[in-house]
């Protein structure tokens, strides 16, 4: 009875084992989400780097030397030391425009496995040089981006993904041709570049549920959450208020607070729980993701939700991104076969002196088939 036991054990385990060998060797996972990672932190950079550029003298340059007692570079040295001690006006202007290129090729898609560590170097020596401009935004930036870079950051909707398309297909060159790499090589690295993607997704879900349940953690230590009242306070200082009679409106209702105060920790305490069944996932996501949509909008912290919202979309399924896609497919298709004027009313005669059968075009035999060899 006992060595039956044990070997039911056994078995478990090594089904279990196998199902985890496959997971990591089989296929990459969450391609899309990565990719939508990936666009969703080049547009919040792009838009970081457009709304602060008419200010960048002020933040960065020789204009920024005020708060040079204060400036330690965040504790970083080299390479992220871009911008460490101000620049020139002119040379800023380069270096803030050499940074803004680079978040558009990452945000299409283009040469990521260069530009990703490119971006991650110029982004961290640009917020670290100004020590009063950051916020933990810019923390989750840089962390999840240190395990982004190891990732296939452009396996879909990116400009590397159609060249490779097309080099598959024939219509363009390879920079190296496959038949100078032996198959054995080739396969072995397939293997190792799937591996090393597929450990680069579980260390940016393993970072999310860390950042949400140390936040939980933290929470439930402070009297105003566990009674209820959190969400009022910060709802009534002034830098959180881009929208006073937003604010005003919803901290006037107690009954709300209590219950956004108490979701925002719960939600976030069983995150890592609730993504074990696709039920309570799809309320996990949608929990989480509205939480931080209040927060950028009616507090105004737009980056800092948009960059802990990009890392939740890793744990939205391929086959949902697909669905998702395919009805989008469908729909834009649908659209375009749309005849864009009515039917003529066959009761409304033409409008000039033909016969109406003069206006209906002759229908014309469908055409013989062109034989090919």
């Amino acid at each position: 009875m006992i060595g039956s036991a044990v070997d039911r054990a056994l078995d478990a385990v090594a089904v279990t084992v196998g199902k985890g060998e496959e997971w990591l060797l089989g296929t990459k996972r969450a391609t899309y989400g990565i990719a939508v990672v990936r666009i969703i932190f080049g547009l919040a950079a792009v838009w970081f780097l457009l709304a602060n550029f008419g200010n960048r003298h002020y933040l960065w340059g020789d204009a920024a030397q005020w708060m040079t007692p204060l400036e330690r570079n965040g504790g970083f040295g080299w390479p992220f030391t871009l911008f460490e001690g101000g620049s020139d006006p002119t040379i800023l202007t380069v270096k803030v425009l050499v940074v803004l290129a680079l978040a558009v090729a990452f945000t299409l898609g283009w040469r990521t496995r260069v530009v990703a560590p490119l971006l991650l170097i110029c982004w961290v020596s640009l917020i670290e040089s100004n020590p009063l401009y950051g916020d933990q935004s810019d923390n989750i930036f840089r962390i999840l981006l240190i395990y982004l870079c190891f990732a296939d950051l452009s396996g879909r909707w990116s400009l590397d993904a159609r060249r490779r398309a097309r080099q598959e297909q024939g219509l363009s060159r390879r920079l190296w041709p496959r038949r100078f790499t032996p198959e054995g090589l080739r396969r072995g690295a397939g293997r190792l570049g799937i591996l090393i993607h597929n450990l680069a997704v579980l260390a940016v879900g393993a970072q999310i549920c860390i950042i949400y349940v140390a936040s939980a953690l933290y929470k439930v230590q402070g009297e105003p959450w566990q009674n209820g009242t959190a969400v009022y306070y910060p709802m009534q200082v002034g830098q959180y208020r881009p929208w006073p009679w937003l604010n005003d409106l919803l901290s006037a209702n107690p009954f709300g607070v209590l219950v956004v105060s108490y979701f925002s920790v719960f939600i976030q305490l069983f995150f890592p729980l609730m993504l074990l069944r696709r039920g309570t996932r799809v309320i996990a996501l949608l929990g989480v993701l509205g939480m931080h949509a209040g927060i950028g909008v009616i507090m105004g912290l737009p980056f800092f939700s948009l960059f802990i919202m990009a890392g939740d979309q890793i744990f939205i399924r391929d086959s949902t991104y697909q669905a998702i896609a395919a009805r989008a497919r469908a729909a834009w298709d649908g659209r375009r076969r749309r005849p864009g004027a009515a039917e003529p009313d066959p009761d409304v005669p033409p409008s000039d002196d033909r016969p109406a059968a003069a206006h209906a075009a002759p229908e014309e035999a469908p055409a013989a088939p062109v034989p090919t060899r």
